[in-house]
């Protein structure tokens, strides 16, 4: 007569999670609902996607373009979306100087909710939603010099920086100084370049990308010279 055995915990299989398939359901949605919609502008409406006629786009929706760009990167640390690509459509739009300004502007307003849902939320929270930046945030002792550094470096995702100084013990007005401190001349690179798509191969659109160069070189050097002083430190200190 056969033996019955109930299932031990190695031989029960883990039940699948649910909400990552439910989010990746969603993302996908929302791929082939904007894939539809920019077809049918394309295809239907004669719209041709380029920077040019973006520029129109924007300009043509008077006060309402500004109003739109700002929300877009107030509500930037909810949604993730990458600051690079809207400090160069703000360059684009609204030229190398007004475009930094709102991005700049709507970068702060961003910055506090993104920092304050971080230090609200938990460290839970923020690991859930951060992929790339996790280990940034892990691995990164946030203070004024290290949030203006992280700030000003070009590739540097704007979202981790909110979310890694909310876990840190960081003060907020010191937080934010340093981050509008270091976020501006970031906006102000990158919206150079974003006026200068419309003259791709001139010396406006080759000085844009050494300028960034030049940034991104500039703080790497010195967040790497700050990171090898505060190990010397702490090897000073232990010893």
């Amino acid at each position: 007569m056969a033996k019955n055995t109930a299932p031990t915990p190695d031989t029960v299989a883990p039940p699948p999670d649910l909400s990552k398939s439910r989010k990746r359901f969603i993302k996908f949605i929302i791929l082939v609902i904007t894939g539809v919609i920019l077809g049918y502008l394309t295809l239907r409406k004669g719209v041709h996607l380029t920077p040019e006629s973006f520029k129109n786009y924007v300009v043509s929706m008077g006060i309402l373009g500004p109003i739109i760009y700002v929300g877009i990167f107030i509500i930037r640390p909810l949604f993730l979306i990458p600051s690079i690509a809207l400090f160069v459509a703000g360059g684009l739009a609204f030229g190398p100087v007004v475009g930094p300004l709102y991005a700049s502007f709507g970068a702060a307003i961003g910055g506090t909710l993104g920092f304050w849902i971080a230090r609200i939320m938990g460290h839970d929270y923020v690991m859930s939603k951060l992929k790339l930046g996790a280990q940034v945030v892990a691995n990164t002792k946030f203070n004024f010099s290290v949030v203006f550094l992280l700030s000003l470096l070009p590739i540097m995702p704007v979202t981790v920086i909110n979310y890694g100084a909310g876990l840190s013990h960081m003060k907020f007005k010191h937080y934010i100084t340093a981050h509008v401190l270091g976020l501006t001349p970031r906006a102000f690179a990158f919206g150079f370049f974003g006026s200068a798509l419309l003259e791709i191969g001139s010396p406006k659109f080759r000085a844009s990308l050494l300028l960034i160069l030049i940034l991104g070189i500039v703080t790497a050097y010195f967040r790497f010279r700050s990171k090898a002083k505060s190990k010397a430190d702490k090897t000073e200190s232990d010893s």
